[in-house]
Order: structure tokens, then sequence, then C-alpha cells
């Protein structure tokens, strides 16, 4: 049990150091080095086990495209810019929406059937969100909005349904008995690349952001090892250690011990790790509205969880 507590522990800290890595650079460039460097080492790692997968064949290749931009590039670009507006907990709770997002892709695109005690669940699921989605930060209120969600929690809610399918993509792709090592290491170069040239478009030249002033040329630190490289180092050598190597494998572990609803149930401690790393770190306010959605959304699960076998989400990862 110390484990799973660990790890969700573990992931709560993501949603917090990629918060803190903001402050010292763009979000699309951020994740472009965070990813590529990931898919690098990631793809080192299946190179020397090549004997543990197959060659990429040609009838798949757009499941690992769709990999490549919903479960990575899509999912985390829109992750980490929205998390530059919204707290550490908000986001970490919204995606606790990934196990009923996965529930509709599986009624639509596979037509399984629910029963009304899931309908029921699915429903309170949803309803139990919307507490969330009224508690607003002062830098939501700058932004536009689209009803009556700010366009950071918009751009959440759709990082979530890209992270939800993709897993589903992922699913295909080991059943075809591709490694998930390999999997990860095509989808988080290819996203990274992407993010990359995203950055280069929307963001300018690559820059590191000065926290006091503005945004100085990377030129400017050119050889020299401010705390602010350094830091930004820490923080990426951080999430990527933790989110793209020890997260993925100790939750693989983990089902081998424990069932897959179990472990979404504990995952709920998540959000709770979230808000109080992000209220020690980031001085991030903790208000009525976060416990109110956490705790309709678990009854939401509960009823739930019966038949669907809910599929793991890692943000920020």
């Amino acid at each position: 049990m110390f484990l799973v507590i660990l790890l969700y522990f573990l992931i709560a800290g993501t949603f917090t150091i990629g918060k803190m890595a903001l402050s010292y650079m763009s979000p699309f460039l951020f994740i472009g080095m965070r990813m590529t460097i990931a898919g690098v080492v990631l793809a080192l790692y299946s190179w020397i086990k090549r004997h543990k997968h197959k060659s990429i064949e040609k009838s798949d290749i757009y499941l690992f495209a769709q990999i490549i931009l919903f479960h990575i590039y899509g999912a985390y670009m829109l992750e980490f810019w929205a998390l530059a507006y919204v707290t550490s907990a908000k986001a970490c709770l919204l995606y606790n929406l990934s196990p009923f997002i996965t529930a509709v892709f599986c009624f639509i695109l596979f037509n399984e059937k629910l029963s009304v005690r899931q309908i029921c669940g699915l429903i309170l699921g949803f309803l139990g969100f919307l507490p969330i989605l009224m508690a607003e930060t002062s830098l939501e209120i700058m932004t536009k909005y689209s009803g009556f969600l700010s366009l950071p929690e918009l751009a959440l809610l759709v990082s979530v349904t890209f992270s939800a399918y993709g897993w589903m993509v992922m699913k295909k792709l080991i059943n075809k008995r591709y490694s998930v090592v390999f999997v990860n290491s095509i989808g988080m170069l290819g996203g990274g690349i992407l993010a990359f040239l995203t950055s280069l478009w929307v963001e300018g030249y690559p820059m590191i952001r000065d926290t006091e002033v503005t945004m100085q040329w990377v030129a400017n630190y050119y050889g020299i090892f401010t705390e602010k490289i350094v830091m930004l180092g820490i923080y990426s050598g951080l999430l990527i250690i933790i989110a793209n190597i020890i997260c993925y494998n100790l939750y693989g572990y983990l089902l081998s011990r424990y069932s897959a609803t179990f472990l979404s149930f504990v995952g709920f401690m998540t959000p709770l790790f979230a808000a109080l790393l992000g209220w020690i770190y980031l001085g991030e306010p903790v208000t009525w509205h976060f416990f109110a959605t956490l705790l309709i959304v678990l009854c939401g699960l509960s009823l739930f969880h019966t038949k669907q076998v809910i599929e793991f989400e890692e943000r920020g990862l």
C-alpha cells in the first residue's frame, strides 16, 4: 500500500513541479525540451532492448501518429498552457475526468452497454466538476470565456479528452505486441519535435523566462550557469525521471498486484496531494469548490465502477 500512496504522491508532484518550471520557460518550449529528451532516452533504451519489440508495420503508422498527436503533443501542450493560469490542484482534479471520458469513448466507439447505475454515475461525475469550474483564479478572469468556461479550463478539458483517447490507442498498440517503452519513445520524440516547431511559430526564438522583468534571449545566458538555468534543469530532470520513467513503470508493477478499479479509487488522493503541495510551495489557495468536486466525483465513480475498467491517466506528465 505504501507504493500505491507513493505513486499518487509523485503524480501530484508533477503538477506542482510543472507549474514551477513554467516560471522559468515558456510552456511550448518546455514541453518540446522535456518530451524530446525523454523520447531520446526511451528510444536508446528501446534500441538496447530491441529484441523485445518488432519494427513498425505500415498498417500501424496511423496509430503511432495518433499517439504523437493526441497522447503527447495535444494533451501536454494544452495542459501546460492552461497550467500557467489555473492552480495545480485544479488541473490535477480536472484530470480525474478521464475515467468518465474513457467510458463515453467506449460507449461510442465500441458500443459497450451501460447500465442505469453506470449512466447515473456518469451524469453525477460530470456534474460534480461544476463547483471547481466555478472557482476562478485572477489569471483565469483575465482570459476570454467560452460560455461559463475560461479558455484555460476549456484547454484542460480538451487535454483530458486527448489523453483518454491516447491511452485507448496505446492499448491497441500494446495488444499488437509493441512494448510500452517503444511506443512512448516514438510518441514523446515525435510530440517533442512538434512542440519545438510550435514554440518557434507561436513563442518566437527559444527563451528563458525572467520572472522579475521580461523575457530574455537564451543567448544572453550563453556560457553562464545562472540560477534560472540551474533550476530549470532541475525541474526538467525531475519531471522526466518522475513522470516519464518512475510513474509509468511503478503503475505497471502495481497493476500486477492490484485491480485497475482499486487503483483508480486510490488515485483520488492525487488532487489532495496536489492541493497540499500547491499550498506549501506555490501559495495556492484551496477553496470549498475543490472539496465539493472531489466528494461528488468520488460518489459518481463509486456508482459507475461496477463494470467499467477505468484507464489510468498521468498530467503533467
